[in-house]
């Protein structure tokens, strides 16, 4: 049975948390703010492919990544988004409550989402992280949250409330969107990484003066239709030009999955990852089979959303 999300539980047991991946339904990227970051127009879903951590309580601050995804890239110090979104949850909350149960806490990651793919897996650590410590701590405001959040990554606040919101400025001024019924997805991976700095990067290179970033109007409709035909007629990514200059075979797989019947390709933030938008479970099914097959493809991942965001699964012990 799943724990309320803002648990008024004091225990110290250790904690089990699941938090969703994402995929970007439609990503509109403008042009880059003094701070360096761009503003963006954003629909996020989250997708029942996602991250589980265990947070214990009286050990040595140490973290334990494994799993389908356990790759060295993570990184096992202050640097690891779950690590930064407890220390950040400590500071705000260390002047006016007992945070030592957070302190040298072991984080236990099990990575179902892959790495630098565009899916927020790290992101993912995040919001499970946050929810852990404070189902920990007996509970902590939604806006406390939100604000540790923005503070490690944009998607983090998404992540935290999941199923279908729309997204501006960094991604972190979310707005619920009415959905109605279940989206499938093929999510195809690739044996590569795409950092997103690089990506964004070269969307500047490519686009040194970019149209304010917006959502069309056909996105949110078929969203709250429940319409897979009318989201694919509608919905885009203004990455997937960058990401294609570094990585050509996104364009190729691309193409094989609407020759395979996809209703939309669609590269999953900034990519490598690319999100195949299917008609219904069936033809997911179908979708991945072919997918596996195709050259440049890794692994071809069926999900569906909208899921949701992060929550407390079980208490050890």
């Amino acid at each position: 049975m799943t724990t309320p999300l803002r648990s008024r539980s004091t225990t110290r047991a250790p904690v089990k948390v699941q938090a969703p991946g994402k995929i970007n339904i439609h990503l509109g990227v403008g042009g880059a703010t003094a701070e360096g970051y761009h503003e963006l127009a954003t629909v996020f879903q989250a997708l029942n492919l996602g991250e589980t951590l265990t947070l214990i309580p009286g050990g040595t601050g140490s973290i334990i990544v494994q799993g389908r995804y356990a790759d060295s890239a993570v990184p096992a110090d202050e640097t690891n988004l779950a690590r930064r979104a407890i220390d950040l949850l400590i500071a705000a909350l260390e002047d006016e409550r007992d945070v030592d149960v957070l302190r040298g806490i072991d984080i236990v990651i099990d990575k179902q989402v892959p790495v630098a793919g565009g899916m927020g897996g790290g992101s993912a650590d995040a919001a499970a992280a946050l929810v852990g410590a404070a189902h920990l701590v007996g509970g902590v405001a939604e806006d406390v949250l939100h604000d540790c959040a923005v503070a490690v990554g944009a998607d983090v606040a998404f992540l935290l409330r999941g199923g279908t919101a729309v997204g501006h400025g960094r991604g972190e001024r979310l707005s619920p969107v009415l959905t109605r019924g279940t989206f499938h997805w093929v999510m195809a991976t690739s044996a590569r990484q795409l950092p997103t700095p690089d990506v964004y990067a070269r969307f500047d290179e490519l686009n040194p003066d970019p149209a304010p970033a917006e959502i069309p109007a056909g996105v949110l409709t078929a969203l709250a239709a429940g319409d897979p035909d009318a989201l694919a007629a509608s919905a885009a990514n203004d990455l997937t030009e960058a990401a294609v200059s570094f990585m050509p075979e996104i364009a190729e797989v691309m193409e094989a999955g609407r020759a395979a019947g996809a209703l939309l390709p669609l590269l999953s933030g900034s990519g490598p990852t690319i999100g195949f938008l299917a008609r219904d479970a069936r033809h997911a099914l179908d979708l991945a089979v072919l997918l596996q097959a195709t050259r440049g493809v890794n692994e071809a991942l069926r999900a569906t959303g909208p899921a949701p965001g992060a929550q407390v699964v079980d208490i050890v012990g």
